[in-house]
């Protein structure tokens, strides 16, 4: 994920680069989903005295080595050249990946900290999950909240634009829902714990009241129904927001393709938030496994969505032109980058912020939510530019050979298209800079190359077929 190479064997050097990207990814992803399982687990009262062992503490670390070590890759890898492709007027965005570092950083020195404890006292300290939580929590309210901001300024300075307001929306649900979580359930975790946690019999108490049934014990579950609420409505608004993103580039995909593909997110969130109830007669080990694979399914299939959208967008492109090989399709980029996002910002969330484990298992996946947000948040972000972008021009090619469609018999084609192609590349710088002011953000030189040497001449291949098309229609 580095800047358009130029050569064939770079190019070669950088679909390497994106192959190594995808599998530490995945690594990361993988190790994250596991953290939560064992939190599962150990919240349902399952497997305790194997999990609070020396053997449970040893696979704790082992989660933390290898999640943390995926992401050090991932930031001088995958984040760290988003950032430098990143030019903007504002120093928002360079202000949120520096306290992106930061935080990063300081979780890792906190939960290594942690891993000393566990090795040595086998306790640690409830004020460390809970300052964990907070920094990986907070930070990602700032930059949910900041983009939120950003969307709807966008959308006051636009036409109105339906999905950019929904985003803007979408993103401070999100963001007060994540605040609400950390203020409310945080506080609740150190009020009702002693100030150190480890050892079996104090895990037993814990585990003692996780046991039964939801009915006799529903506290827990209460607090999660409640709380969470924020961020399951902003989960629903920003599915309405990509549906109504991506359906323009539908037909590309097949209808029905890409309404199965969708649509499936929604039934698998869904299915979590219907079936887990303190009315429903199981146990919390079944509400904590329920959860943990309706929503990882859930985060799974709206990246596997986003990314067979970029596949398809690749694919278009490759066919169309040379230089989208080396340049690489912009929509498809960030579609890529908003794919990783999602279901890291998922995985992030599955496991609920209502019980200290012992050992901290999900304080890894906690602790990634500032990561995950940053890439979900700015992947949509530069998606909806791009896609905004690509609307515009395409209007004003409509808008031009509409006008023009009357010529069209009288002077010849290829005359005709080059006289409004000027006007179209002529429109298109226009609306560059407008798009740029509106958004704050600079377009790349490479995504300007891109849509003046490719995209116009496509565009007006699928625009003069309708105008010939319209034609015939009325001749007849």
């Amino acid at each position: 994920m580095t800047d358009a190479p130029v050569s064939s064997s770079s190019s070669s050097s950088t679909n390497n680069s994106q192959r190594n990207v995808s599998i530490v990814m995945s690594i990361l992803i993988f190790t994250l989903i596991v953290d939560n399982l064992l939190y599962a687990f150990l919240f349902g009262g399952a497997q305790a005295k194997v999990l609070t062992s020396s053997f449970g503490i040893s696979l704790f670390i082992i989660v933390v080595a290898v999640s943390y070590a995926s992401a050090l890759y991932l930031l001088s890898r995958f984040v760290s050249p988003i950032h430098r492709q990143i030019k903007t007027h504002s120093s928002r965005f360079n202000w949120i990946y520096k306290t992106l570092l930061i935080s990063q950083y300081a979780s890792a020195g906190i939960i290594a900290f942690m891993i000393l404890q566990l090795i040595l006292t086998s306790h640690y300290y409830v004020g460390l999950l809970i300052a964990t939580i907070a920094i990986s929590f907070t930070l990602a309210a700032i930059i949910l909240g900041l983009l939120s901001y950003r969307f709807l300024s966008w959308y006051k300075s636009s036409n109105k634009n339906i999905t950019v307001l929904l985003y803007g929306i979408t993103f401070a649900v999100t963001a007060i829902g994540i605040g609400v979580i950390v203020a409310v359930n945080g506080s609740v975790i150190l009020l009702e714990n002693p100030s150190q946690i480890g050892g079996l019999q104090s895990v037993l108490k814990v585990y003692s009241s996780s046991s039964s049934d939801t009915t006799q014990s529903p506290k827990a579950l209460i607090l999660y129904q409640i709380t969470y609420t924020p961020s399951r409505l902003g989960f629903v608004l920003y599915w309405i927001a990509t549906a109504l993103l991506l359906r323009e580039y539908s037909r590309k995909l097949g209808r029905l393709k890409f309404w199965t593909l969708i649509s499936l997110p929604l039934v698998s969130f869904l299915a979590a938030s219907i079936f887990v109830s303190p009315d429903y007669q199981h146990s919390l080990l079944y509400d904590a496994l329920l959860v943990l694979s309706a929503l990882t399914a859930g985060g799974v299939l709206f990246g596997i969505t986003f990314l067979i959208m970029a596949r398809s967008m690749r694919r278009i492109t490759t066919t169309s032109s040379t230089n989208t090989a080396t340049h690489h399709n912009t929509l498809a980029y960030y579609l890529t980058i908003s794919a990783f996002g999602t279901v890291l910002i998922t995985v992030s969330l599955t496991s609920p912020v209502i019980y200290a484990p012992f050992p901290p298992f999900a304080a890894a996946a906690w602790s990634f939510l500032g990561l995950s947000s940053y890439l979900y948040s700015l992947g949509f972000y530069f998606s909806a530019i791009s896609i905004a972008q690509d609307a515009k021009l395409r209007q004003s090619i409509r808008d031009i050979a509409a006008k023009e469609s009357k010529l069209l018999g009288s002077i010849g084609t290829a005359h005709m298209e080059q006289e409004i192609q000027k006007k179209v590349l002529k429109l298109a710088k226009e609306q560059e800079k407008t798009l740029e002011e509106q958004t704050g953000v600079e377009l790349h030189e490479w995504q300007q190359q891109q849509v003046e040497q490719e995209n116009i001449q496509d565009y007006m291949a699928e625009v003069f077929a309708e105008v010939e098309k319209s034609r015939k229609k009325l001749e007849k």
